[in-house]
Protein backbone atom coordinates (compact mmCIF):
# COMPACT_ATOMS: atom_id res chain seq x y z
CA UNK A 1 0.00 0.00 0.00
CA UNK A 2 1.22 3.73 -0.83
CA UNK A 3 2.25 5.31 2.16
CA UNK A 4 0.76 8.32 1.17
CA UNK A 5 -2.93 6.74 0.97
CA UNK A 6 -2.35 5.94 5.06
CA UNK A 7 -3.92 7.95 7.44
CA UNK A 8 -1.42 9.55 10.23
CA UNK A 9 -1.08 7.40 13.42
CA UNK A 10 -2.63 8.75 16.42
CA UNK A 11 -1.28 7.85 19.83
CA UNK A 12 -3.89 7.38 22.64
CA UNK A 13 -3.47 8.00 25.91
CA UNK A 14 -3.46 4.51 27.48
CA UNK A 15 -4.58 5.63 30.93
CA UNK A 16 -8.72 6.35 31.24
CA UNK A 17 -9.54 9.82 33.26
CA UNK A 18 -11.48 8.83 36.63
CA UNK A 19 -14.10 11.31 35.65
CA UNK A 20 -14.65 9.67 32.33
CA UNK A 21 -14.85 6.08 34.36
CA UNK A 22 -17.21 7.82 36.66
CA UNK A 23 -19.81 9.30 33.86
CA UNK A 24 -19.79 5.97 31.61
CA UNK A 25 -20.50 3.80 34.84
CA UNK A 26 -23.42 6.31 35.80
CA UNK A 27 -24.37 6.23 32.19
CA UNK A 28 -24.53 2.31 31.82
CA UNK A 29 -25.89 2.40 35.90
CA UNK A 30 -29.44 4.29 34.16
CA UNK A 31 -29.48 2.59 31.23
CA UNK A 32 -27.35 4.73 29.22
CA UNK A 33 -29.89 7.52 30.45
CA UNK A 34 -32.54 7.27 27.58
CA UNK A 35 -34.94 4.87 29.49
CA UNK A 36 -37.78 5.98 30.95
CA UNK A 37 -38.61 6.50 34.51
CA UNK A 38 -39.50 3.73 36.63
CA UNK A 39 -42.32 4.22 39.10
CA UNK A 40 -43.45 2.16 42.08
CA UNK A 41 -44.13 -1.87 41.80
CA UNK A 42 -48.47 -2.15 41.29
CA UNK A 43 -49.01 1.33 40.51
CA UNK A 44 -50.89 1.78 37.62
CA UNK A 45 -47.96 3.86 36.14
CA UNK A 46 -46.07 0.75 36.57
CA UNK A 47 -48.28 -2.20 35.76
CA UNK A 48 -50.08 -0.46 32.36
CA UNK A 49 -53.87 -0.96 34.05
CA UNK A 50 -55.52 2.36 34.12
CA UNK A 51 -57.28 2.67 36.80
CA UNK A 52 -61.39 3.70 37.44
CA UNK A 53 -62.82 6.82 37.61
CA UNK A 54 -62.66 6.10 41.47
CA UNK A 55 -59.06 8.27 41.44
CA UNK A 56 -60.93 11.40 39.61
CA UNK A 57 -64.17 11.88 42.38
CA UNK A 58 -66.74 14.76 41.47
CA UNK A 59 -65.33 16.56 44.15
CA UNK A 60 -62.06 16.75 43.09
CA UNK A 61 -62.98 17.78 39.74
CA UNK A 62 -65.34 20.51 40.97
CA UNK A 63 -62.23 21.81 43.44
CA UNK A 64 -60.04 21.88 41.23
CA UNK A 65 -61.63 23.10 37.57
CA UNK A 66 -63.43 25.55 40.00
CA UNK A 67 -66.85 23.73 38.50
CA UNK A 68 -70.50 22.46 39.28
CA UNK A 69 -70.72 19.06 37.96
CA UNK A 70 -71.82 16.14 38.59
CA UNK A 71 -71.05 12.52 37.77
CA UNK A 72 -68.39 10.82 36.78
CA UNK A 73 -70.17 8.67 33.94
CA UNK A 74 -67.79 6.10 33.21
CA UNK A 75 -67.95 4.84 29.57
CA UNK A 76 -65.25 1.87 29.63
CA UNK A 77 -63.16 1.72 26.38
CA UNK A 78 -60.96 -1.16 25.59
CA UNK A 79 -58.29 0.24 26.45
CA UNK A 80 -59.23 2.21 29.47
CA UNK A 81 -61.85 4.27 30.64
CA UNK A 82 -63.58 7.67 30.34
CA UNK A 83 -64.96 9.91 33.20
CA UNK A 84 -67.54 12.04 31.73
CA UNK A 85 -68.86 14.86 34.14
CA UNK A 86 -71.91 16.99 32.73
CA UNK A 87 -72.66 20.63 34.10
CA UNK A 88 -74.78 19.97 37.20
CA UNK A 89 -77.47 22.82 36.11
CA UNK A 90 -77.63 21.80 32.57
CA UNK A 91 -80.41 20.93 29.91
CA UNK A 92 -78.55 18.80 28.16
CA UNK A 93 -76.34 20.54 26.30
CA UNK A 94 -73.47 22.08 26.14
CA UNK A 95 -69.88 20.74 26.23
CA UNK A 96 -68.93 17.76 29.39
CA UNK A 97 -65.85 18.09 31.56
CA UNK A 98 -63.80 14.68 30.42
CA UNK A 99 -61.24 12.42 31.91
CA UNK A 100 -59.44 9.37 29.92
CA UNK A 101 -57.39 6.92 31.54
CA UNK A 102 -55.70 4.73 29.20
CA UNK A 103 -54.03 1.35 29.81
CA UNK A 104 -51.05 0.02 27.98
CA UNK A 105 -49.92 3.37 27.01
CA UNK A 106 -46.97 4.43 25.11
CA UNK A 107 -45.45 6.83 22.80
CA UNK A 108 -47.14 6.00 19.93
CA UNK A 109 -50.77 5.83 22.09
CA UNK A 110 -50.04 9.57 22.59
CA UNK A 111 -48.91 9.82 18.66
CA UNK A 112 -52.42 9.22 17.97
CA UNK A 113 -53.96 11.88 19.93
CA UNK A 114 -51.36 14.45 19.29
CA UNK A 115 -51.70 13.40 15.10
CA UNK A 116 -55.26 13.64 15.29
CA UNK A 117 -55.13 16.66 17.12
CA UNK A 118 -52.62 18.33 14.46
CA UNK A 119 -55.06 16.93 11.43
CA UNK A 120 -57.77 19.00 12.30
CA UNK A 121 -55.55 21.91 12.16
CA UNK A 122 -55.28 22.81 15.78
CA UNK A 123 -51.52 23.54 17.09
CA UNK A 124 -50.49 20.98 19.54
CA UNK A 125 -47.81 22.70 22.38
CA UNK A 126 -45.01 20.18 24.24
CA UNK A 127 -45.55 20.66 28.41
CA UNK A 128 -42.84 19.65 30.46
CA UNK A 129 -42.67 18.59 33.46
CA UNK A 130 -45.67 16.12 34.07
CA UNK A 131 -45.01 12.73 33.32
CA UNK A 132 -42.83 10.86 30.88
CA UNK A 133 -44.90 13.02 27.77
CA UNK A 134 -46.93 15.44 27.65
CA UNK A 135 -49.03 18.08 25.60
CA UNK A 136 -51.82 20.49 25.09
CA UNK A 137 -54.04 21.88 22.51
CA UNK A 138 -56.99 24.31 22.23
CA UNK A 139 -59.69 23.23 20.23
CA UNK A 140 -62.05 26.61 18.83
CA UNK A 141 -65.53 25.46 17.56
CA UNK A 142 -68.80 26.72 19.35
CA UNK A 143 -66.90 26.33 22.33
CA UNK A 144 -63.23 26.76 22.80
CA UNK A 145 -62.07 23.12 24.43
CA UNK A 146 -58.84 22.92 26.01
CA UNK A 147 -57.06 19.14 26.09
CA UNK A 148 -54.20 18.61 28.10
CA UNK A 149 -52.41 14.88 27.31
CA UNK A 150 -49.91 13.09 30.21
CA UNK A 151 -47.94 9.77 29.89
CA UNK A 152 -47.32 8.33 33.17
CA UNK A 153 -45.29 4.80 32.70
CA UNK A 154 -47.87 2.60 30.87
CA UNK A 155 -50.84 5.01 31.48
CA UNK A 156 -51.92 8.19 30.27
CA UNK A 157 -54.80 10.84 31.03
CA UNK A 158 -56.15 12.81 28.81
CA UNK A 159 -58.81 16.06 29.94
CA UNK A 160 -60.69 17.55 28.12
CA UNK A 161 -62.06 20.41 29.57
CA UNK A 162 -63.16 24.43 28.79
CA UNK A 163 -61.82 25.11 31.83
CA UNK A 164 -58.72 27.53 31.58
CA UNK A 165 -55.22 25.90 31.67
CA UNK A 166 -53.88 26.90 35.50
CA UNK A 167 -57.21 24.54 36.62
CA UNK A 168 -56.68 21.52 34.54
CA UNK A 169 -52.90 21.26 35.45
CA UNK A 170 -54.10 21.02 39.14
CA UNK A 171 -56.05 18.60 38.28
CA UNK A 172 -53.81 16.92 36.39
CA UNK A 173 -51.35 17.14 39.05
CA UNK A 174 -53.74 15.52 41.63
CA UNK A 175 -54.49 12.62 39.51
CA UNK A 176 -50.76 11.47 38.07
CA UNK A 177 -49.82 11.85 42.03
CA UNK A 178 -52.54 8.88 41.81
CA UNK A 179 -50.75 6.79 39.36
Amino acid sequence: MNPAHRLPTVNFRSKTSPVVLLVALGLLATGCGGGSKSYKAGTPAATGQAPDCSVVPVDLVNRTLKRDLTGPVAGQRVSGVTCTYPAAKSAGGGVADQVQLTSNADKASMDIVRKGLKQANNPVNTIKGYGDEAFASTVYGYATINNFAVRKGKVSVLIISTADYKEIRALMKEVLAKL
